[in-house]
């Protein structure tokens, strides 16, 4: 079974957060934000460049995990879909 994990770090209180799901668990919004952010540049993850980052800003690991092992890569947070980043939520202790 194939799953997705994001992790999410920075921000001014620096309070990570985490969330993974199984892929077939994603909404068909959510599908299609992943399938946006895994493709190559300028569309992908890797089109980060943002015109005006914001002072403390966040950032994602977005984890896929499948029969083959684990790929991950790390997205900027104006680059990560809304629709994904709220997987990551922060842990209540």
């Amino acid at each position: 079974m194939s799953r997705i994990r994001i992790e999410r770090k920075g921000g001014f209180a620096g309070v990570p957060a985490s969330g993974e799901r199984d892929l077939q668990d994603l909404t068909a919004e959510q599908r299609a934000a992943l399938d946006r952010l895994l493709k190559p540049s300028p569309e992908g993850a890797a089109a980060s460049a943002s015109q005006a980052s914001p002072i403390h800003p966040f950032r994602y690991k977005v984890t896929l995990i499948d029969d083959q092992g684990e790929r991950s890569f790390d997205v900027s947070e104006d680059a990560m879909p809304d629709e994904l980043a709220g997987i990551a939520k922060v842990a209540i202790q």
